[in-house]
């Protein structure tokens, strides 16, 4: 008899952690031991088409073992579909099924509707998946943990998630949505231009009618699509939304290599999804597909004060967004150890102040995601605001 375990793969080039670790800690709550893959085992998910690989991630199951095995994979759908049928035909075909006599009693996904969608087709309902969607109860229970197993706190929790849900749905089934209007916010003379502001519109949005500024966070990606078509299909995206007038800011989800190696050669680095941006015309190209719209981007990983600069010449970034203590070694997101990366985002602080730029000290939610408590939660947002203090920014 195996004594459950679960155990979760996400593919090195995924940069997208939090459903990892919000599953593992819902199930660690429900008492079952879970293990999440390290970097060896990451990287030979992202080529689990060559067997040396395939065989890695048999031996890692079987040394630790894993009697649940959990993918997680927000990119491209076809590549999410391959990697899923090749973990599969390697589990039947090395006998890991329980049903073969193995130890591996379910497989799980998680990823975008599109890619659960081929997934659930190919499988015939087989791998378990998940679109992110899912309530804690509604997840625990589709992968089969029983009720007695659940904290109380989580089923009432889910309770309260599904009144909200419950509330959109009849939103979008009233069909009362499609009544509303684009707003007009024209009316201050630097709308739209090098000179508006977050600040600008907001103080313009107060002296009438207040109305909440809307925001949409873009970012195709797609494995079978060059670079140069990606950025293309972007700005295309870009005036199509500033076009329907319903938006205020447009976030640029932008690419893993993109925010770590901007303006350099990309060769064959993998893309760990989003708009692969590469040059400040490519920015500039941006801003002026969405006029109207105010445009936000993520920070830099390395030359953080550089990048920061040229968001700001660019596409007259509307806030920056910094980290901290995050997208460096510590969560294998950038080349910088901890110490250097403050140190950088101390240098981007004194840039930032200069513009009068809004800063939004993108912390916390990065400790909750990883387990921490209420407490943590606060604490980083008061350190992060008392350093940007320091440098008379807007929060």
């Amino acid at each position: 008899m195996f004594k459950i375990k679960y155990g979760f793969i996400k593919p090195s080039i995924d940069a997208h952690t939090m459903g990892l670790y919000s599953a593992s800690e819902l199930l660690k709550e429900c008492g079952y031991d879970v293990l999440i893959a390290d970097e060896k085992i990451s990287l030979a998910l992202d080529n689990i088409r060559y067997e040396e690989n395939r065989n890695k991630i048999i031996t890692w199951l079987k040394e630790n073992g894993i009697t649940h095995i959990g993918i997680s994979y927000r990119l491209d759908e076809i590549e999410a579909a391959n990697i899923m049928g090749f973990l599969v035909y390697t589990l039947k075909n090395s006998r890991m099924f329980s049903y073969q006599g193995g130890q591996i009693f379910s497989v799980i996904f998680g990823g975008l509707p599109k890619a659960c969608e081929i997934i659930d087709r190919e499988h015939n309902g087989f791998v378990k998946t998940f679109i992110g969607g899912e309530t804690p109860y509604e997840f625990l229970t589709k992968i089969g943990v029983p009720d007695e197993k659940i904290p109380k706190s989580i089923i009432e929790g889910s309770f309260y998630d599904e009144n909200r849900l419950s509330i959109g749905k009849e939103i979008i089934k009233s069909g009362k949505y499609q009544l509303i209007k684009p707003i007009d916010r024209s009316g201050y003379k630097e709308f739209g231009t090098k000179k508006d502001s977050v600040i600008k519109r907001l103080e313009h949005n107060l002296n009438n009618k207040f109305l909440p500024l809307m925001r949409a966070h873009v970012g195709p990606y797609s494995s079978t699509k060059n670079r140069i078509d990606s950025v293309k299909e972007f700005l295309l995206w870009a005036k199509k939304l500033a076009d329907a007038g319903y938006l205020d800011i447009l976030s640029i989800g932008t690419s893993q290599l993109t925010q770590s190696n901007f303006g350099e050669d990309w060769g064959d680095k993998p893309n760990g999804g989003g708009v692969p941006i590469n040059s400040p015309e490519e920015y500039k190209q941006i801003w002026q597909c969405s006029r109207p719209l105010l445009i936000r981007t993520y920070a830099g990983t390395k030359n953080i004060p550089q990048l920061a600069k040229i968001h700001e010449e660019t596409i007259n970034i509307c806030w920056h967004a910094l980290s901290l203590w995050w997208f460096n070694k510590l969560d294998g997101r950038g080349p910088y150890d901890l110490y250097t990366n403050l140190l950088q985002h101390v240098e981007t602080m004194k840039y930032i102040a200069k513009t009068n730029k809004p800063l939004e000290p993108n912390v916390s939610h990065h400790f909750s995601f990883r387990g921490g408590d209420d407490v943590t939660y606060i604490v980083t947002a008061y350190l992060a605001a008392k350093l940007a203090k320091k440098w008379v920014l807007k929060l």
